[in-house]
């Protein structure tokens, strides 16, 4: 291994892991609403568990935006141009601001969908109420994902981890009261006060509050960077050039998730309860992964505002990301039981749950591989090939082939798994390859 390689390694490494550690805890969010819900009732897991796919779902284009901020901040700081990094900051966020109503719409407008499609009443219902319990976090996510990619370009990650430490505290609490109401007070011998469990409504209530805190951290730390001088900053027009085209990426590839979840509904509230059970393994898991992505993106930034070749921390990235993965699918093997035990004593939805671990095993190495291929492409400014390459391996082969195995030959959810799969090893190979064909040569700055 050559110096330059291990600098880059090492600089790679320092940026990723307090990212990643960041990420965890940003999944830890939704994990807990899942633990508290999933001990007080099967039907609010199920209900919140849609409501959660589909304003995530929702959600993509204002998560594309926040996204686009990864390569005009890394670029400019590259470049040593501060105030052009923080010019980018102002208009994202306005960004963010202006399509929040219409994600909150599109997302109620959904689930209005939910009952034609054939999914229980008695999910529809707390389905729709966490939904609009957390709307205001379909603005506040975003905000602290781009006001962390502010922060990572400037190499400052502790506020983003101070604030995924803070939120998680403030989301137990608010979740325990508000899910499980007088109970959660007694548990730890406090006097009851009249508290009623809430459910879903209760479980959305505490995600908002939560990404509240989240954008107070970390925003207060940006302001620290503050620069009055923002001249060449990217237009908001320019920002909505990347941006939709994230987003679109995004919407191709969490849709895909978020419908395949809507159809686990379908199944019956055993099976969409062990679904969301595995992909929030599953997720906490690819928190890592997406920390090596951000950094990846990050260093691939650097690189290209700098003028040198993007290809060593984009191949340093896959590299890192992959064996990450590998090691989590070796817990997935070796302790299965015990992880989906943390979120149900049913019988029938661990049954479930066991059988989709299986094939999560296989899953996350390439959802890794892919994420971390796609945040080399972000830095490089690469926008438009990721969205048409989601496109087509999640809704051309992922999609139909998990019906199909579902439904058509009765695979029941690991049917739906099995098809996700299939979708991630194609876009896994799609992606890392375009990135070693764009970095053959210098890239051109955004």
């Amino acid at each position: 291994m050559t110096d330059a390689t291990k600098s880059e390694l090492s600089s790679l490494l320092r940026l990723a892991w307090p990212i990643a550690v960041a990420q965890f805890g940003l999944m830890l969010l939704g994990l807990v609403d899942v633990a508290f819900l999933g001990r007080v009732s099967v039907t609010d897991l199920g209900g919140a568990s849609i409501g959660r796919s589909v304003s995530f779902a929702a959600a993509s284009v204002g998560l594309g935006i926040a996204s686009a901020l990864e390569p005009l901040a890394s670029q400019a700081v590259g470049a040593h141009e501060p105030g052009r990094a923080w010019g980018a900051l102002s208009r994202t966020l306005r960004a963010l601001a202006i399509v929040w109503v219409p994600t909150v719409a599109f997302a109620y407008g959904i689930t209005l969908l939910l009952p034609r499609v054939g999914v229980d009443a008695q999910l529809v219902r707390p389905a729709r109420m966490y939904l609009l319990a957390q709307a205001p976090s379909l603005f506040l996510f975003p905000a602290f994902l781009a006001i962390k990619s502010f922060l990572q370009a400037h190499h400052e990650t502790r506020p983003a981890l101070v604030a995924a430490v803070v939120a998680n505290v403030v989301n137990v609490v608010v979740c325990a009261l508000l899910v499980q109401g007088d109970g959660a007070l007694t548990r730890v011998g406090l006097p009851a006060i009249g508290l009623v469990p809430h459910g879903a409504l209760g479980a959305g209530i505490a995600n908002a509050i939560s990404n509240f805190v989240l954008v107070a951290v970390v925003y207060g730390a940006a302001l620290r960077r503050r620069e009055a001088n923002t001249e060449g900053a990217p237009s908001l027009r320019r920002v909505f050039s990347l941006g939709v085209p994230m987003g679109l990426q995004l919407a191709a590839e969490i849709g895909v998730f978020a419908t395949v979840g809507v159809f686990a509904g379908l199944l019956g509230e055993h099976a969409v309860s062990a679904h969301q059970i595995v992909i929030g393994l599953s997720s906490f898991t690819f928190m890592g992964a997406q920390g090596i992505s951000s950094a990846t993106s990050v260093r691939v930034g650097y690189a290209v505002g700098e003028g040198r070749s993007a290809r060593r921390p984009g191949i340093l990235g896959l590299a890192v990301g992959a064996l990450y993965m590998c090691l989590m699918s070796l817990v997935f093997f070796l302790v299965p039981a015990f992880l989906v035990g943390l979120f149900t004593q049913d019988v029938r939805v661990l049954a479930t749950a066991m059988g989709l671990m299986h094939v999560a095993m296989l899953f996350q190495v390439f959802d890794g591989v892919q994420s971390v291929a796609a945040g080399a492409l972000r830095g490089a400014g690469d926008v438009k090939f990721p969205f048409w390459a989601n496109v087509g391996a999640h809704w051309v082969v992922g999609f139909p082939l998990a019906l199909l195995l579902c439904f058509r030959f009765r695979m029941g959810a690991a049917g739906l798994w099995w098809g996700l799969f299939a979708g991630l090893v194609v876009i896994s190979v799609l992606l890392a390859r375009r990135f070693y064909v764009v970095s053959r040569g210098l890239i051109q700055r955004v």
